[in-house]
């Protein structure tokens, strides 16, 4: 009987899933990997997966994730895979405030963190819980494993995840920085350290995950010691609809012009505002799409509008990546991932443009290569690299040891060696 590990992540209206097929020597073989879309909306729900070379779409209701758990199993089956051999379960889990610094096996314990840590992540927290709970009812008995977005940073110094506020804030509050993409960072600069052959405790990397949703992190050592996103992802750079870094006194100032303006009330007009923050600003708000490579085309086009957009993204994006070069003794790598990071040559272009003193000399026939693993630029001490990244092979990992196993986790992985 073959035995897979499972990999969720569930939104609040849809579920991502990856099936791992166990191999010999304890390594994953990606087997199966697929989304269920507009979970209760019975008249657009579906399920769409991939294996080897078909893809596939299932249209049809959906209420809850249950029921889209239960409509993958039943796809699984099709397969000669029985929930029997699902050996343990691992869960994307955004939000482990600052006592989780690496994934953890799930018990009733993590369960009420994830739960008392809904306050700070609203958005993400419940619906991840949603999922696990589910599993657990589906899938009685079955070690499941929660693997958190903010692990990878938990260990940043207070210096660095420190803001200066009313000790209240942080006391009480927990207001602090967390960072977040933990798992894509992670992963990154593992698979940077192999590629350039630098042993991992002595690897320094500046790391920057360029998706819809991008953060840049300072990694020293290995270990993550800073990081561009905050409290909540809104901090850092310029993203897809988020704004990044911003004066935090315009909120008031635009929430009181709201409020003269259009005469709603104060609290309508503050969440008007953050939704704005968060959905409607960002490449949306420059440049009327959060697609940069629709952007890109246009720049390429020569519009000198989009060119600028492309800049002032860029611009942000070189700020940290500088600020965190000229705070580690040395840099080995700058690594670019995520959608955007693995795609656009041009954006990766601009960024290093503005890295001038670096002086990098860009290696134009690599750097026009989409998602591929390849050192792009250079300047003879720091190598510029593209590594798509795979968080849920992470995810796999982790549950393979701590969930089937009962294993700690290791120092290397296997996609490390």
């Amino acid at each position: 009987m073959s035995k897979y590990i499972l990999s969720l992540n569930c939104g609040s209206s849809s579920l991502k899933f990856n099936l791992f097929k166990l191999e010999i020597n304890n390594t994953l073989e990606p087997f199966i990997e697929g989304m269920v879309e507009e979970i209760g909306n019975i008249k657009s729900s579906r399920l769409k997966y991939s294996f080897k070379e078909d893809k596939l779409t299932i249209n049809t209701e959906i209420l809850n994730h249950s029921k889209a758990l239960e409509l993958i199993f039943k796809e699984f089956k099709k397969y000669k895979i029985e929930n029997s051999e699902i050996c343990a379960v691992g869960h994307r889990v955004v939000h482990g405030g600052s006592k989780y610094g690496s994934s953890v096996k799930i018990d009733r314990n993590v369960v009420n963190t994830i739960r008392e840590l809904f306050p700070i992540a609203p958005l993400h927290n419940p619906a991840n819980l949603n999922g696990i709970e589910e599993a657990m009812k589906l899938l009685k008995g079955v070690p499941q494993v929660a693997v958190f977005d903010t692990a990878f940073h938990a260990g940043i110094p207070e210096y660095a995840y420190r803001y200066a506020i009313p000790e209240e804030w942080y006391k009480d509050f927990g207001v602090r920085k967390y960072g977040f993409h933990g798992t894509s960072h992670m992963y990154v600069s593992r698979r940077a350290a192999k590629i350039l052959g630098v042993p991992l405790k002595e690897f320094n990397c500046i790391t920057a995950h360029m998706g819809n949703g991008c953060s840049i992190t300072k990694i020293r050592g290995g270990k993550s010691i800073d990081t561009s996103m905050g409290f909540t992802p809104l901090q850092g750079v310029i993203m897809g609809t988020r704004s990044g870094d911003i004066d935090p006194a315009l909120i008031s100032h635009v929430v009181d012009n709201k409020v003269k303006k259009t005469g709603q009330s104060k609290d309508k007009a503050f969440e008007t505002v953050m939704k704005a923050l968060n959905k409607e600003s960002g490449l949306k708000a420059l440049g009327g799409t959060n697609m940069m490579q629709l952007i890109r085309e246009k720049a390429l086009e020569g519009d000198e509008e989009a060119d600028m957009i492309v800049s002032i993204y860029a611009y942000r994006a070189a700020q940290y990546i500088g600020a965190y070069w000229a705070s580690l003794p040395e840099t080995q790598a700058i690594v670019f991932t995520a959608g955007l990071g693995e795609n656009e040559g041009y954006v990766r272009m601009k960024i290093l443009s503005f890295l001038e003193n670096a002086a990098f000399e860009v290696y134009d026939e690599k750097n026009a290569l989409r998602r591929k693993e390849v050192v792009i630029a250079s300047n003879g001490k720091t190598k510029v690299v593209v590594i798509p990244t795979d968080e849920e092979i992470v995810i796999g990992y982790d549950t393979l040891y701590l969930g089937y196993l009962g294993q700690e986790l290791p120092e290397k992985y296997p996609f490390e060696l």
